[in-house]
Protein backbone atom coordinates (compact mmCIF):
# COMPACT_ATOMS: atom_id res chain seq x y z
CA UNK A 1 0.00 0.00 0.00
CA UNK A 2 1.26 3.45 -1.18
CA UNK A 3 2.54 5.77 1.80
CA UNK A 4 0.60 8.97 1.48
CA UNK A 5 0.90 12.48 2.68
CA UNK A 6 -1.43 15.66 3.37
CA UNK A 7 -0.24 18.47 1.49
CA UNK A 8 -0.12 20.41 5.02
CA UNK A 9 2.28 17.35 6.23
CA UNK A 10 4.37 17.58 3.74
CA UNK A 11 4.34 22.06 3.98
CA UNK A 12 5.37 21.18 7.51
CA UNK A 13 7.86 19.08 7.07
CA UNK A 14 9.72 21.57 4.12
CA UNK A 15 9.48 24.33 6.79
CA UNK A 16 10.42 22.33 9.18
CA UNK A 17 13.81 21.44 7.03
CA UNK A 18 14.60 24.89 6.38
CA UNK A 19 14.23 26.12 9.99
CA UNK A 20 16.42 23.49 10.43
CA UNK A 21 18.85 25.08 7.89
CA UNK A 22 18.80 28.33 8.43
CA UNK A 23 16.92 28.63 11.46
CA UNK A 24 17.38 32.63 12.70
CA UNK A 25 20.37 33.10 11.19
CA UNK A 26 20.77 36.00 9.11
CA UNK A 27 22.49 36.62 5.49
CA UNK A 28 23.94 39.71 3.55
CA UNK A 29 22.52 38.80 -0.36
CA UNK A 30 23.02 40.89 -3.05
CA UNK A 31 20.26 41.19 -5.84
CA UNK A 32 18.45 43.82 -8.07
CA UNK A 33 14.85 45.12 -6.95
CA UNK A 34 12.93 44.40 -9.64
CA UNK A 35 9.11 45.38 -7.92
CA UNK A 36 7.77 47.00 -4.88
CA UNK A 37 4.62 47.12 -3.59
CA UNK A 38 3.79 48.91 -0.50
CA UNK A 39 0.21 48.16 1.43
CA UNK A 40 -0.22 49.05 5.02
CA UNK A 41 3.51 50.39 5.73
CA UNK A 42 4.77 47.23 4.86
CA UNK A 43 6.82 46.77 1.64
CA UNK A 44 7.12 43.95 -0.76
CA UNK A 45 9.95 43.19 -2.73
CA UNK A 46 10.72 41.16 -5.58
CA UNK A 47 14.54 40.56 -6.39
CA UNK A 48 15.82 38.95 -8.89
CA UNK A 49 19.90 37.78 -9.91
CA UNK A 50 21.22 37.44 -13.83
CA UNK A 51 24.60 36.26 -15.21
CA UNK A 52 25.51 38.05 -17.95
CA UNK A 53 21.94 38.94 -19.03
CA UNK A 54 20.23 36.05 -17.86
CA UNK A 55 17.98 35.79 -15.20
CA UNK A 56 19.44 33.27 -12.76
CA UNK A 57 17.51 33.56 -9.54
CA UNK A 58 14.49 35.43 -7.75
CA UNK A 59 12.48 35.64 -4.98
CA UNK A 60 10.22 37.64 -2.90
CA UNK A 61 10.97 39.79 -0.10
CA UNK A 62 9.06 41.84 2.95
CA UNK A 63 10.20 44.70 5.45
CA UNK A 64 7.96 44.75 7.46
CA UNK A 65 6.48 48.53 8.83
CA UNK A 66 8.14 48.52 11.97
CA UNK A 67 11.36 47.53 10.10
CA UNK A 68 10.36 50.50 7.42
CA UNK A 69 10.55 52.92 9.91
CA UNK A 70 13.99 51.90 11.43
CA UNK A 71 15.56 52.27 8.15
CA UNK A 72 13.84 55.69 7.48
CA UNK A 73 15.24 56.74 10.53
CA UNK A 74 18.44 55.45 10.10
CA UNK A 75 18.87 56.23 6.20
CA UNK A 76 16.69 59.56 6.27
CA UNK A 77 16.00 60.64 2.16
CA UNK A 78 18.47 58.32 1.00
CA UNK A 79 16.22 54.89 1.73
CA UNK A 80 13.44 56.24 -0.81
CA UNK A 81 16.24 56.51 -3.54
CA UNK A 82 17.43 53.50 -2.91
CA UNK A 83 14.60 51.39 -3.03
CA UNK A 84 13.71 52.19 -6.33
CA UNK A 85 12.95 49.28 -9.04
CA UNK A 86 16.31 48.77 -11.14
CA UNK A 87 18.89 49.18 -8.18
CA UNK A 88 21.01 47.09 -7.05
CA UNK A 89 21.51 46.48 -2.94
CA UNK A 90 22.85 44.65 -0.44
CA UNK A 91 20.67 43.45 2.23
CA UNK A 92 20.99 41.05 5.89
CA UNK A 93 18.24 38.88 4.87
CA UNK A 94 16.39 35.78 6.84
CA UNK A 95 15.16 32.99 5.33
CA UNK A 96 11.31 32.32 5.93
CA UNK A 97 8.72 29.57 4.84
CA UNK A 98 5.23 29.97 5.30
CA UNK A 99 2.88 27.13 4.89
CA UNK A 100 0.29 29.23 2.42
CA UNK A 101 2.62 31.94 1.16
CA UNK A 102 5.74 29.85 0.85
CA UNK A 103 9.52 30.44 0.76
CA UNK A 104 10.53 34.47 1.28
CA UNK A 105 13.18 36.52 2.59
CA UNK A 106 12.68 38.56 5.27
CA UNK A 107 14.80 42.18 5.07
CA UNK A 108 15.98 43.59 8.61
CA UNK A 109 19.00 45.75 7.27
CA UNK A 110 20.89 47.54 4.17
CA UNK A 111 23.30 48.71 3.35
CA UNK A 112 23.56 51.73 1.09
CA UNK A 113 27.81 51.93 1.00
CA UNK A 114 27.35 48.34 -1.81
CA UNK A 115 25.13 50.59 -4.13
CA UNK A 116 27.16 53.97 -3.90
CA UNK A 117 29.90 51.04 -4.91
CA UNK A 118 28.01 49.89 -7.90
CA UNK A 119 26.98 53.66 -8.93
CA UNK A 120 30.81 54.05 -9.02
CA UNK A 121 31.29 50.96 -10.79
CA UNK A 122 28.79 51.54 -13.77
CA UNK A 123 30.61 55.14 -13.72
CA UNK A 124 33.55 54.06 -14.71
CA UNK A 125 32.17 51.78 -17.25
CA UNK A 126 30.46 54.76 -18.61
CA UNK A 127 33.34 56.33 -18.91
CA UNK A 128 35.19 53.78 -20.39
CA UNK A 129 33.12 53.41 -23.37
CA UNK A 130 33.00 56.93 -23.99
CA UNK A 131 36.26 57.25 -24.97
CA UNK A 132 36.84 53.80 -26.33
CA UNK A 133 33.56 55.62 -28.85
CA UNK A 134 35.41 58.49 -29.41
CA UNK A 135 32.68 60.45 -28.15
CA UNK A 136 34.43 61.45 -24.27
CA UNK A 137 36.38 64.67 -25.39
CA UNK A 138 33.77 65.88 -28.48
CA UNK A 139 32.23 68.66 -26.59
CA UNK A 140 35.74 69.46 -25.44
CA UNK A 141 36.62 70.70 -29.37
CA UNK A 142 33.84 72.93 -29.35
CA UNK A 143 34.25 76.72 -29.40
CA UNK A 144 32.37 78.31 -26.79
CA UNK A 145 31.12 82.06 -28.05
CA UNK A 146 32.80 84.79 -26.19
CA UNK A 147 29.51 86.42 -24.83
CA UNK A 148 26.92 83.66 -24.43
CA UNK A 149 23.34 85.60 -24.72
CA UNK A 150 20.97 83.20 -26.14
CA UNK A 151 20.66 79.48 -24.49
CA UNK A 152 18.26 76.63 -23.83
CA UNK A 153 18.00 75.91 -20.33
CA UNK A 154 17.10 72.01 -19.61
CA UNK A 155 15.70 70.93 -16.10
CA UNK A 156 13.17 70.41 -13.53
CA UNK A 157 11.29 74.16 -13.16
CA UNK A 158 10.03 72.36 -9.82
CA UNK A 159 13.41 72.36 -8.38
CA UNK A 160 15.37 74.83 -6.31
CA UNK A 161 18.30 74.69 -8.28
CA UNK A 162 16.26 75.51 -11.35
CA UNK A 163 14.65 78.64 -9.45
CA UNK A 164 17.94 79.61 -8.35
CA UNK A 165 19.36 79.41 -11.35
CA UNK A 166 16.76 82.16 -13.10
CA UNK A 167 16.70 84.15 -10.12
CA UNK A 168 20.10 85.04 -10.45
CA UNK A 169 20.39 85.70 -14.16
CA UNK A 170 17.77 87.92 -14.23
CA UNK A 171 18.40 89.86 -10.71
CA UNK A 172 22.51 90.22 -11.06
CA UNK A 173 23.75 93.35 -11.56
CA UNK A 174 26.23 92.88 -14.01
CA UNK A 175 24.17 91.60 -17.10
CA UNK A 176 20.46 90.80 -17.81
CA UNK A 177 19.54 90.20 -21.11
CA UNK A 178 19.27 87.05 -21.87
CA UNK A 179 17.19 84.87 -24.27
CA UNK A 180 16.18 81.48 -22.15
CA UNK A 181 15.09 78.96 -24.27
CA UNK A 182 13.26 76.67 -21.36
CA UNK A 183 12.61 72.98 -21.64
CA UNK A 184 10.92 71.64 -18.86
CA UNK A 185 12.39 67.55 -18.06
CA UNK A 186 12.07 65.42 -14.84
CA UNK A 187 15.76 64.94 -13.87
CA UNK A 188 15.05 61.63 -11.60
CA UNK A 189 12.89 59.29 -11.67
CA UNK A 190 12.06 56.02 -14.66
CA UNK A 191 11.50 58.84 -17.08
CA UNK A 192 14.21 61.05 -16.66
CA UNK A 193 16.74 59.61 -18.58
CA UNK A 194 14.62 59.28 -22.17
CA UNK A 195 13.01 62.80 -21.05
CA UNK A 196 16.61 64.31 -20.63
CA UNK A 197 17.77 62.79 -23.93
CA UNK A 198 14.78 63.83 -25.74
CA UNK A 199 15.34 67.35 -24.79
CA UNK A 200 18.67 67.96 -25.45
CA UNK A 201 18.25 66.73 -28.91
CA UNK A 202 15.33 69.43 -29.11
CA UNK A 203 17.97 71.96 -27.53
CA UNK A 204 20.28 71.28 -30.58
CA UNK A 205 18.08 72.26 -33.11
CA UNK A 206 17.58 75.59 -31.45
CA UNK A 207 19.26 79.04 -32.86
CA UNK A 208 21.39 79.55 -29.18
CA UNK A 209 25.08 79.73 -28.47
CA UNK A 210 24.92 77.24 -25.55
CA UNK A 211 22.63 74.40 -23.54
CA UNK A 212 22.45 74.70 -20.22
CA UNK A 213 21.51 71.26 -18.35
CA UNK A 214 21.34 71.73 -14.34
CA UNK A 215 19.82 69.89 -11.33
CA UNK A 216 20.03 71.00 -7.71
CA UNK A 217 21.86 69.15 -5.27
CA UNK A 218 20.66 65.44 -4.27
CA UNK A 219 22.13 62.35 -2.86
CA UNK A 220 24.05 59.81 -5.56
CA UNK A 221 21.39 58.42 -5.69
CA UNK A 222 19.40 61.28 -6.97
CA UNK A 223 22.34 62.25 -9.20
CA UNK A 224 23.19 58.65 -10.44
CA UNK A 225 20.72 59.65 -13.63
CA UNK A 226 23.46 61.83 -15.00
CA UNK A 227 25.73 59.08 -15.09
CA UNK A 228 23.73 57.21 -17.74
CA UNK A 229 25.57 56.32 -20.95
CA UNK A 230 22.51 57.63 -23.25
CA UNK A 231 22.64 60.57 -21.65
CA UNK A 232 26.16 61.20 -21.94
CA UNK A 233 26.80 60.31 -25.43
CA UNK A 234 23.54 62.09 -26.37
CA UNK A 235 25.89 65.40 -24.80
CA UNK A 236 28.77 64.66 -27.08
CA UNK A 237 26.86 64.21 -30.12
CA UNK A 238 25.60 67.55 -29.99
CA UNK A 239 26.24 70.28 -32.11
CA UNK A 240 26.01 73.33 -29.13
CA UNK A 241 28.37 73.66 -26.20
CA UNK A 242 26.58 71.99 -23.01
CA UNK A 243 27.27 73.83 -19.95
CA UNK A 244 26.38 71.91 -16.68
CA UNK A 245 25.61 72.86 -12.76
CA UNK A 246 24.60 69.27 -11.12
CA UNK A 247 24.19 68.94 -7.42
CA UNK A 248 26.98 70.79 -5.49
CA UNK A 249 30.32 71.36 -5.11
CA UNK A 250 32.21 68.01 -3.90
CA UNK A 251 29.71 66.20 -6.67
CA UNK A 252 30.59 65.09 -9.69
CA UNK A 253 28.81 63.14 -12.74
CA UNK A 254 29.95 61.29 -16.19
CA UNK A 255 27.72 64.39 -17.54
CA UNK A 256 30.09 66.94 -16.09
CA UNK A 257 33.07 65.31 -17.48
CA UNK A 258 31.78 65.17 -20.95
CA UNK A 259 30.03 68.23 -20.95
CA UNK A 260 31.95 71.09 -22.95
CA UNK A 261 31.64 73.06 -19.40
CA UNK A 262 31.26 72.11 -15.90
CA UNK A 263 29.97 74.53 -13.26
CA UNK A 264 29.43 73.16 -9.63
CA UNK A 265 26.25 74.36 -9.49
CA UNK A 266 22.99 76.03 -11.19
CA UNK A 267 23.60 79.14 -9.27
CA UNK A 268 27.47 79.61 -10.56
CA UNK A 269 26.32 78.31 -14.31
CA UNK A 270 24.11 81.86 -14.12
CA UNK A 271 27.04 83.82 -12.86
CA UNK A 272 29.41 82.13 -15.51
CA UNK A 273 27.64 83.55 -18.29
CA UNK A 274 27.14 87.14 -17.23
CA UNK A 275 30.70 87.57 -15.61
CA UNK A 276 31.73 86.17 -18.95
CA UNK A 277 29.73 89.00 -20.84
CA UNK A 278 30.40 91.66 -18.16
CA UNK A 279 34.45 90.55 -17.82
CA UNK A 280 33.94 91.36 -22.09
CA UNK A 281 32.20 94.47 -21.64
CA UNK A 282 35.28 95.73 -19.21
CA UNK A 283 37.96 94.31 -21.59
CA UNK A 284 36.14 96.68 -24.95
CA UNK A 285 36.01 99.65 -22.17
CA UNK A 286 39.61 99.44 -21.11
CA UNK A 287 40.85 99.20 -24.68
CA UNK A 288 38.41 101.98 -26.27
CA UNK A 289 39.60 104.35 -23.19
CA UNK A 290 43.50 103.22 -23.57
CA UNK A 291 42.86 104.18 -27.75
CA UNK A 292 41.33 107.79 -26.46
CA UNK A 293 43.56 108.45 -23.74
CA UNK A 294 46.77 107.70 -26.52
CA UNK A 295 44.61 109.48 -29.17
CA UNK A 296 44.62 112.86 -26.81
CA UNK A 297 47.93 112.09 -25.91
CA UNK A 298 49.58 112.24 -29.58
CA UNK A 299 47.33 115.58 -30.31
CA UNK A 300 48.77 117.35 -27.21
CA UNK A 301 52.49 116.35 -28.36
CA UNK A 302 51.79 117.05 -31.63
CA UNK A 303 50.28 120.38 -30.75
CA UNK A 304 52.75 121.17 -28.97
CA UNK A 305 55.39 119.99 -31.37
CA UNK A 306 53.56 122.39 -33.77
CA UNK A 307 53.58 125.29 -31.24
CA UNK A 308 56.79 125.03 -30.42
CA UNK A 309 58.03 124.64 -34.39
CA UNK A 310 56.24 128.04 -34.95
CA UNK A 311 57.70 129.97 -32.80
CA UNK A 312 61.19 128.34 -33.49
CA UNK A 313 60.76 129.37 -37.44
CA UNK A 314 58.83 132.69 -36.68
CA UNK A 315 62.19 134.01 -34.27
CA UNK A 316 64.35 132.04 -37.25
CA UNK A 317 63.02 133.91 -40.24
CA UNK A 318 63.25 137.35 -38.15
CA UNK A 319 67.01 136.52 -37.27
CA UNK A 320 67.95 135.70 -40.84
CA UNK A 321 65.62 139.17 -42.21
CA UNK A 322 67.51 140.90 -39.14
CA UNK A 323 71.25 139.89 -40.57
CA UNK A 324 70.56 140.10 -44.03
CA UNK A 325 68.97 144.11 -43.46
CA UNK A 326 72.13 144.96 -41.01
CA UNK A 327 74.57 142.70 -43.68
CA UNK A 328 72.71 145.22 -46.44
CA UNK A 329 72.94 148.25 -44.24
CA UNK A 330 76.74 147.73 -43.68
CA UNK A 331 77.58 147.11 -47.49
CA UNK A 332 75.53 150.17 -48.74
CA UNK A 333 77.12 152.18 -45.89
CA UNK A 334 80.78 150.83 -47.09
CA UNK A 335 79.52 151.16 -50.50
CA UNK A 336 78.75 154.93 -49.90
CA UNK A 337 81.79 155.34 -47.90
CA UNK A 338 83.93 154.11 -50.32
CA UNK A 339 82.07 156.10 -52.93
CA UNK A 340 83.08 159.28 -51.33
CA UNK A 341 86.58 157.97 -50.81
CA UNK A 342 86.95 157.91 -54.34
CA UNK A 343 85.03 160.46 -55.72
CA UNK A 344 86.92 162.84 -53.31
CA UNK A 345 90.17 161.27 -54.12
CA UNK A 346 89.06 161.39 -58.10
CA UNK A 347 88.19 165.01 -58.21
CA UNK A 348 91.50 166.47 -57.88
CA UNK A 349 92.42 163.88 -60.53
CA UNK A 350 89.49 164.96 -62.29
CA UNK A 351 90.53 168.38 -62.14
CA UNK A 352 94.09 167.13 -63.69
CA UNK A 353 92.44 165.28 -66.48
CA UNK A 354 88.48 166.48 -66.88
CA UNK A 355 87.88 164.71 -69.87
CA UNK A 356 89.41 161.19 -69.11
CA UNK A 357 89.08 161.29 -65.84
CA UNK A 358 84.80 162.46 -66.40
CA UNK A 359 84.52 159.13 -68.73
CA UNK A 360 86.45 156.50 -66.13
CA UNK A 361 84.36 157.89 -63.33
CA UNK A 362 81.17 157.45 -64.94
CA UNK A 363 81.50 153.52 -66.32
CA UNK A 364 82.97 153.21 -63.12
CA UNK A 365 80.06 153.81 -61.46
CA UNK A 366 77.79 152.48 -63.82
CA UNK A 367 79.38 149.08 -63.30
CA UNK A 368 79.05 149.18 -59.40
CA UNK A 369 75.31 150.32 -59.74
CA UNK A 370 74.23 147.96 -62.38
CA UNK A 371 75.89 144.42 -62.21
CA UNK A 372 77.94 144.43 -58.69
CA UNK A 373 75.13 145.91 -56.57
CA UNK A 374 72.05 144.20 -57.90
CA UNK A 375 74.03 141.00 -58.15
CA UNK A 376 74.57 141.00 -54.47
CA UNK A 377 70.93 142.04 -54.08
CA UNK A 378 69.81 138.98 -55.75
CA UNK A 379 72.16 136.57 -54.19
CA UNK A 380 70.14 137.51 -51.16
CA UNK A 381 66.92 137.35 -52.09
CA UNK A 382 66.79 134.11 -53.42
CA UNK A 383 68.86 132.48 -50.31
CA UNK A 384 66.20 134.35 -48.28
CA UNK A 385 63.22 132.81 -50.65
CA UNK A 386 64.69 129.82 -50.34
CA UNK A 387 64.40 129.57 -46.78
CA UNK A 388 61.20 130.46 -46.60
CA UNK A 389 60.15 128.14 -49.37
CA UNK A 390 61.56 125.30 -47.15
CA UNK A 391 59.94 126.45 -44.00
CA UNK A 392 56.55 126.49 -45.58
CA UNK A 393 57.25 123.10 -47.18
CA UNK A 394 57.81 121.69 -43.38
CA UNK A 395 54.95 123.59 -42.11
CA UNK A 396 52.30 122.23 -44.74
CA UNK A 397 53.64 118.57 -43.53
CA UNK A 398 53.00 119.66 -40.30
CA UNK A 399 49.54 120.75 -40.68
CA UNK A 400 48.87 117.69 -43.35
CA UNK A 401 49.88 115.66 -39.82
CA UNK A 402 47.56 118.01 -37.63
CA UNK A 403 44.85 117.12 -39.90
CA UNK A 404 45.14 113.49 -39.61
CA UNK A 405 44.98 113.78 -36.17
CA UNK A 406 41.60 115.86 -36.38
CA UNK A 407 38.60 114.89 -34.40
CA UNK A 408 36.70 116.99 -37.07
CA UNK A 409 37.48 113.97 -39.40
CA UNK A 410 35.57 111.45 -37.20
CA UNK A 411 32.46 113.67 -37.27
CA UNK A 412 32.70 114.15 -41.14
CA UNK A 413 32.93 109.86 -41.97
CA UNK A 414 29.55 109.98 -39.30
CA UNK A 415 30.20 109.99 -36.09
CA UNK A 416 28.41 112.38 -33.45
CA UNK A 417 29.26 113.42 -29.71
CA UNK A 418 25.97 114.13 -27.90
CA UNK A 419 26.02 115.72 -24.75
CA UNK A 420 23.15 116.84 -21.85
CA UNK A 421 23.84 119.89 -20.21
CA UNK A 422 27.03 120.56 -21.77
CA UNK A 423 27.86 117.06 -19.99
CA UNK A 424 29.22 113.75 -22.30
CA UNK A 425 27.07 110.91 -21.66
CA UNK A 426 29.61 108.75 -20.76
CA UNK A 427 30.00 111.08 -17.92
CA UNK A 428 26.54 112.37 -16.99
CA UNK A 429 24.63 110.68 -13.81
CA UNK A 430 21.41 112.63 -13.84
CA UNK A 431 18.21 112.08 -14.62
CA UNK A 432 17.53 111.47 -19.00
CA UNK A 433 13.53 112.25 -19.64
CA UNK A 434 13.23 115.35 -20.26
CA UNK A 435 16.00 116.83 -20.78
CA UNK A 436 17.73 118.59 -24.17
CA UNK A 437 19.93 116.30 -25.60
CA UNK A 438 22.35 118.22 -28.01
CA UNK A 439 24.04 116.14 -30.52
CA UNK A 440 26.98 117.67 -32.72
CA UNK A 441 27.75 116.53 -36.38
CA UNK A 442 30.54 117.78 -38.59
CA UNK A 443 27.72 120.18 -40.51
CA UNK A 444 25.03 121.67 -37.49
CA UNK A 445 24.57 120.61 -34.19
CA UNK A 446 20.83 119.06 -33.46
CA UNK A 447 18.94 119.79 -30.34
CA UNK A 448 16.04 117.18 -29.29
CA UNK A 449 14.07 116.51 -25.84
CA UNK A 450 14.62 113.21 -24.56
CA UNK A 451 11.30 110.94 -23.74
CA UNK A 452 12.42 107.50 -23.56
CA UNK A 453 15.32 105.38 -22.92
CA UNK A 454 16.46 101.96 -23.28
CA UNK A 455 19.30 99.86 -22.57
Amino acid sequence: MKKTFTLTQLVESVKSVINRTYGENAYWVTAELVKLNIKGGHYYLELADSVEGFNTAQMKAVVWRTQVLALQTNLGEEFKQLMQPGNRLLFKVSVAYHEIYGLSLTIHDLDPAFTYGEIELKKKQTIERLKQEGLYDLQKQLKLPMIIKRVVLIGSPDTSGYRDFLTEITTNNIYRNFTIQQIATTVQGDKAVAEICQALQEADTYDADAIILIRGGGSKMDLNVFNDYQICSAIAGLRLPVITGIGHETDEVVADLVAHTRQITPTAVAKFLYVRVGTFRADLQTNLDRVLTQALSQMARATEQFTNTNKFLSHYFQHIITEYRTDLQSKLHLIQLFTADTLAEERSMLQLALNRGGTASVNYLKVLHEIELPGTLDRILVNAQNLIDISRLEMNAMRDKIELLNPLKLLKVGYTISSIDHTDLAQYTGDYIGKELQTLTDQFTIYSTITKIQK
